[in-house]
């Protein structure tokens, strides 16, 4: 068991457009110094050589997960099945008090020869929204490089962007070079390529608490944009386990991500190697070990199938 289930200490982060409110939802243990008033997110999961996930149970515990794909690769498949030299994916969980700066983050190629960096795609699972209707920033209007210059030029951002409807339990996929923002009020779980870059194109003018604006990155935007803008399509597949409904939400190139809707008991089949696993709601258990609303925690290669009881949604990413 102590190579199967690893449970994760979960480290926050702070943004101009937090408020820390993301503790009430999710109250992971936080250093008491620590200023609360501008947390924005918890990382469920990662193994980025710069911000890497402690392990805190088993044989592993004190070891975060950088490491232990270098030391102890077969937890994460076998070697045709690892496909970067890190661990390809991050999982995050945030709540926007106020909007995220209209951005892009950079394509594969581009960040590997400018930026010693892989690319960035991501998705996003909204957990919820405070207020209904309510939107998100995703993708823009220009046809040309000419006509996104143009809205540039004349501030004209409101004409550029384009905004999507959402709601709990809505699910957008994004291509590198992907137009985006993230809106008030939305509590957000983001599973994306292992890569700590963005982008800014737009910040709204808004100065941090030194009193300066935030850097903007025109250049680094326009060389990563995609254009003309195309909507992506989803073919969700669903799967039933006794209580237990299985939702694949996306299984692209860069990552595949599912949601568990756990009301009762079932013996789910794992899919991928390994799952990086957080627990989006409520309470349950996995394999018999009680796990609850903020639990990060990863399945690894040893685990082929696994128990879940309880009622609580579990969110599951693999890369």
């Amino acid at each position: 068991m102590s190579e199967e289930i690893l449970f994760l200490k979960t480290p926050v982060g702070s943004t101009i457009w937090g408020d820390g409110s993301i503790l009430k939802r999710y109250p992971v243990p936080v250093d008491e110094q620590a200023d609360k008033s501008t947390i924005s997110s918890l990382l469920a999961f990662s193994g980025h050589p710069l911000v890497s996930n402690e392990i805190v149970n088993g044989k592993y515990a004190g070891k975060n997960l950088h490491d232990l794909y270098d030391s102890e690769p077969e937890l994460f498949g076998s070697e045709n099945e690892r496909r970067w030299e890190i661990i390809p994916i991050q999982v995050a969980v945030c709540h926007a008090a106020s909007d995220l700066s209209i951005q892009v983050h950079p394509r594969e190629e581009y960040a590997m020869k400018y930026e010693n960096s892989h690319g960035k795609a991501e998705c996003w699972y909204i957990a919820d929204v405070d207020n209904e209707p309510a939107k998100v920033v995703l993708g823009h209007n220009a046809k040309t490089m000419e006509q996104f210059e143009d809205y540039i030029a004349r501030d004209a951002f409101d004409e550029l962007v384009q905004e999507k409807p959402i709601h709990k339990g809505s699910f957008f996929n994004l291509e590198a070079g992907t137009i985006h923002a993230l809106q008030k009020g939305t509590t957000f779980i983001e599973v994306c390529t292992s890569c700590l870059l963005t982008y800014r194109l737009y910040d709204y003018h808004r100065k941090d608490r030194d009193g300066k604006e935030r850097e903007i990155d025109i250049d680094k935007v326009k060389a990563n944009v995609l254009i003309p803008y195309e909507e992506m399509t989803y073919n969700f597949i669903d799967s039933e386990y006794g209580d237990v409904h299985e939702r694949e939400l996306t299984d692209n190139p860069n990552f595949s991500v599912r949601i568990f809707d756990v009301n009762g008991n079932g013996k789910v089949v794992k899919k991928k190697p390994y799952y990086a696993c957080f627990v989006v709601e409520g309470e349950g258990k996995i394999n018999d070990i009680p796990i609850k609303a903020g639990d990060s925690f990863l399945l690894t290669a040893k685990v082929k199938g696994f128990s879940l009881d309880g009622n609580m949604k579990v969110l599951a990413a693999h890369g």
